[in-house]
């Protein structure tokens, strides 16, 4: 009875998906995923675009950012057992690749692009990169990753960190901007 009353619900995200997406557009299916209960978030994503291994966890009010006109979450490539925290953004303008065994602690923020103008906008200028995350990194609670920014396998961001530049393997790194603390190759 259970596993019926799950599809039912499923189905209905799915179907509500659908009109967010007609009516609203790729902005309409990011705000439905902030309110999405946790076991229709995987499947949402992955219907409209992402890549998504097994035994993953992402946490409610997953918050995403520019995502593509025709197929939202295109840009998001999630390797196995890697979990996302609550309230954390992704921004979608350019790839954002997250490796497997790799945890993101909650408000974290992702972000591929950055933009610079003066006060009326005439001189805009925006940069955009991708962002790599590698294998058996933890990005702890309130972090900033940066655009262009490549983190090595098993990394280690302290809490609230601003990560500007790419970090080596085996790394710990924290502050603002994040600065090497340790190698902890073992």
């Amino acid at each position: 009875m259970k596993r019926i009353l799950l599809k039912i619900i499923k189905y209905i995200y799915f179907f509500k998906a659908k009109c967010f997406f007609w009516l609203y557009g790729p902005y309409g299916v990011c705000d439905l995923i902030k309110t999405v209960p946790y076991p229709f978030i995987q499947p949402l994503l992955i219907k409209y675009g992402a890549k998504i291994g097994k035994n993953c966890v992402i946490d409610t009010s997953l918050q995403l950012h520019r995502p593509d006109r025709h197929l939202p979450f295109k840009n998001l490539t999630i390797g196995d057992s890697v979990y996302i925290g609550h309230n954390t953004i992704i921004d979608l303008t350019a790839e954002v690749k997250i490796d497997s065994y790799t945890a993101l602690g909650a408000y974290c923020q992702i972000w591929t692009h950055t933009g610079d103008w003066t006060y009326n906008k005439d001189d805009e200028k925006e940069k955009i990169n991708p962002v790599n995350i590698g294998k058996a990194c933890i990005i702890y609670s309130g972090s900033i990753i940066s655009q262009g920014v490549s983190i090595g396998n098993y990394v280690r961001v302290g809490a609230g960190s601003v990560v500007l530049k790419n970090i080596n393997e085996y790394e710990f790194v924290a502050g603002i901007p994040a600065k090497v603390i340790k190698n902890r190759k073992f």
